[in-house]
């Protein structure tokens, strides 16, 4: 009997490595069992960001929605105006006995502007004196203002150092 248990033992050693041999070897998935996970992962991954950007246009809209609520309630009360008994009473309470009439508007006349042709004095061919005057005195430095630096002397200096 302890012979038959040893045979059992000796050819389980020899055959478990072998079978877990075939075992890694041909349980993989097939090439088309790859594709399908694959699809189902970014078809997953597709449907939550589909899932948030729908989630962001919902709120979007929900806050569009309750600011033309707002905007619909604030048009709607701004636009009611107090009969006069309920006014001249909102007056009394303020300690106001005549009520505050409201400044009537005056509309200024439209601005009319006439077309005049523009006539020029000086002739194009003139030079404008003036001007060549002015331009004349700008080689005398003003008084206060320092002296700018000589820059082809400074380019000298840069050329020079290099």
């Amino acid at each position: 009997m302890f012979q038959w248990i040893g045979l059992g033992l000796a050819i389980a050693i020899v055959l478990i490595p072998i079978v877990r041999w075939f075992w890694l070897l041909f349980d993989k998935p097939s090439k088309r069992a790859l594709e399908i996970l694959k699809q189902q992962e970014e078809d997953a991954e597709e449907a939550r960001v589909w899932a948030g950007i729908e989630a962001q246009v919902e709120i979007e809209t929900t806050l569009k929605r309750e600011f033309e609520m707002k905007q619909k309630e604030k048009q709607e009360r701004s636009g009611k105006s107090l009969d006069e008994e309920t006014s001249a009473n909102l007056w009394n309470k303020l300690g106001i006995d005549a009520p505050i009439k409201p400044v009537e508007r005056e509309e200024a006349p439209p601005v009319e502007l006439e077309k005049q042709p523009v006539i020029s004095t000086d002739s194009p061919s003139e030079p404008d004196w003036e001007l060549v005057e002015k331009m004349s005195r700008l080689d005398v430095p003003l008084e206060g203002v320092p002296e700018a630096p000589d820059l082809e002397e400074l380019s000298g200096d840069i050329s020079e150092s290099e």
